[in-house]
């Protein structure tokens, strides 16, 4: 019984956590060409995720793997040079576009993009109970409780891998989270997805390995661009007034520099994966 409370303890405080911060597929859609920049390094295709995954044996060539929030492809196309199949979910129409304009110019045939959002999906009914040899989840909101962590394991016959920040870090969007945090008396943002899926992993006997990335990088946006950003952001914090707004307007105004506004970013990535 006791391990059944722990199990439980770790579920609910997850939940309690849970501040419903995943964004609808409208601001998906619009961050499709923000995200779409990342996918190539020039005009080579790459993830030091796929390499450590190799690096832990944990990838070949007879794999079939489920990508859950692919966007439009940084880790799906790697990851498709060494497996056999993959199947990429995302919320995004956009973003799938993207990934499949991605797949034409790199010549991938071996991705089936699908549109849809993972907490909707019945596992079962759609007859992936043990079906992939690897169920991956990047830094995706989809997986953000007990019940889409779950169908993860069920979905998977081999491995598991997670990743969320830790820490992070922005110059701009912490000075406007903190003017909507003390104005409307809400909590910040938690990034505590790691410290939760790890031991509700622990409770259900895995053995998950953490590993950690620290990353730095700057972005540049338009005055429009950065506002849709922020204001959808603090959105999922609290009701924004028509004051908040202009005071989101107001910060972004006094950081354009020629016209555009850089915001310089910092991170902890936290890394699980586990064998299920």
């Amino acid at each position: 019984m006791e391990a059944k409370k722990d199990l439980q303890y770790w579920i609910d405080l997850w939940e309690s956590h849970d501040q419903k911060s995943q964004n609808p597929q409208e601001f998906w859609d619009s961050r499709a060409d923000f995200f779409n920049d990342k996918v190539f390094s020039g005009d080579k295709i790459g993830s030091p995720i796929v390499k450590l995954l190799q690096s832990k044996n944990m990838l070949d060539k007879d794999m079939h793997v489920l990508d859950i929030g692919c966007g439009p492809g940084k880790h799906t196309l790697p990851l498709a040079k060494v497996v056999k199949s993959i199947t990429a979910l995302d919320i995004s129409e956009n973003m799938l576009d993207k990934l499949k304009e991605n797949m034409r110019k790199t010549n991938i045939t071996n991705i089936e993009p699908i549109n849809l959002d993972w907490k909707d999906v019945d596992v079962k009914e759609r007859n992936w109970n043990d079906t992939y040899d690897l169920v991956f989840a990047s830094m995706t909101p989809a997986v953000f409780n007990y019940d889409t962590l779950k169908k993860m394991l069920i979905a998977s016959k081999k491995y598991c891998f997670l990743s969320s920040f830790v820490k992070r870090r922005d110059l701009l969007g912490d000075e406007i989270q903190k003017y909507i945090i003390e104005k409307h008396q809400v909590p910040a943002k938690k990034a505590d997805k790691i410290y939760y899926v790890f031991n509700i992993l622990w409770q259900l006997g895995y053995t998950p390995e953490v590993r950690y990335f620290k990353r730095k990088w700057e972005d540049e946006m338009t005055f429009d661009e950065a506002y849709t950003i922020y204001r959808d952001n603090m959105a999922c914090l609290t009701a924004l007034t028509d004051q908040d707004k202009g005071k989101i307007k107001e910060i972004l105004k006094q950081r354009v520099v020629d016209g555009r506004i850089t915001e310089k970013t910092e991170v902890t990535q936290g890394i699980l994966t586990w064998e299920v």
